[in-house]
């Protein structure tokens, strides 16, 4: 198998299809476009690090707190396991736990559990979170009708753009001035999605129903979040690439690999599905956050993507266009 996130096929038959017990109680669960799971007034997700390099416990926080909240939930606490090569100086696990506690703090959330272990087949750190949340709003994905909107907020490829100009920056500067690149690499500042759920939590307050389904975007970018999130809701739709918002430093980072940012990893990004598109874009903006339409949810199964007059379509994820970068894998297309 290649690097990276497993295929949908894969997916399905080495991990779906085996699990034979299923809790009644459950109400979202493992599946495709299914990244946390929801029993009772429970919501939880697991997340690890993807790429290895100094501080990239983050990702593995952000991203399992961003499943919280793209299942439907508001984060309460998180379980850590810390896997350390064999032979591991302390300062790295208090580097380690130091910037994850203040990361939690600037959640909120409570530090519930966690291991910690020094293994010999370990190279890197690798860590991993479980996060916990109490039920905000229901996940109503088997619900979804035609002609509901679909919103994105902030940006493509945001935290493949960021993480592209932090550690390849030696080679962007011989194109790119360093303040430009610098200026890539400060997206990473907006890999949270706990601003969405701020104006999420007013929402469903005054409008019970308002969010009809949700998705966040990360490995595979916004295409690949697409498709997990049509998957989840078994429809298809009509999306507009013109319609995604985007920064140009990420679009030129992107560009300076050949890679495409759409097949990025987007964390920090958030598709949702509502029948009051606009309605939830204005409240978004209104509170400091990109948001903006990018298409419609159809009857039919297509899923149909608008690249200026072109139509192109949606296929299952292939990989992120990360992975060409760091693994030398043959970009997704």
């Amino acid at each position: 198998m290649r690097t990276g996130k497993l295929p949908e096929h894969t997916f399905k038959r080495s991990i779906i299809n085996p699990i034979r017990y299923r809790n009644e109680d459950t109400t979202f669960r493992a599946a495709v476009g299914h990244d946390g799971a929801v029993f009772g007034n429970m919501v939880t997700s697991m997340a690890t690090t993807a790429f290895c390099y100094t501080g990239n416990e983050m990702y593995a926080m952000d991203n399992a707190i961003n499943n919280i909240i793209a299942a439907g939930g508001k984060p309460y606490g998180i379980s850590i396991a810390i896997l350390l090569p064999e032979h591991s100086e302390e300062a790295t696990l208090r580097r380690i736990m130091g910037n994850l506690t203040v990361r939690a703090e600037d959640y909120q959330v409570d530090i519930l559990a966690g291991h910690t272990e020094l293994v010999p087949s370990v190279v890197e750190p690798t860590i991993t979170i479980t996060a916990y949340g109490t039920v905000l709003w229901e996940n109503q994905h088997t619900k979804v009708q035609p002609d509901m909107d679909i919103v994105m907020t902030k940006w493509v490829g945001l935290y493949g753009g960021a993480i592209l100009a932090t550690l390849k920056e030696e080679e962007l500067i011989t194109r790119y001035p360093q303040s430009y690149i610098q200026k890539a690499a400060g997206y990473m500042e907006h890999t949270s999605l706990m601003p969405e759920l701020s104006v999420m939590e007013a929402a469903v307050a005054e409008h019970p129903g308002y969010i009809m389904a949700a998705h966040d975007v990360s490995n595979g970018g916004v295409f690949g979040a697409l498709w997990q999130l049509l998957s989840a809701c078994n429809c298809g739709a009509r999306m507009f690439v013109d319609k995604m918002p985007v920064k140009q430093e990420i679009i030129e980072v992107s560009e300076f690999f050949d890679i495409n940012p759409y097949m990025m990893n987007g964390q920090g990004s958030l598709l949702l599905v509502t029948d009051r598109g606009e309605e939830l874009v204005d409240a978004f903006c209104n509170a400091g956050v990109m948001a903006n339409v990018i298409g419609t949810t159809m009857r039919n199964k297509d899923r149909v993507v608008m690249v200026g007059d072109e139509e192109r379509y949606l296929v299952p994820p292939k990989g992120d266009a990360l992975n060409a970068v760091f693994y030398g894998q043959p970009i997704p297309v």
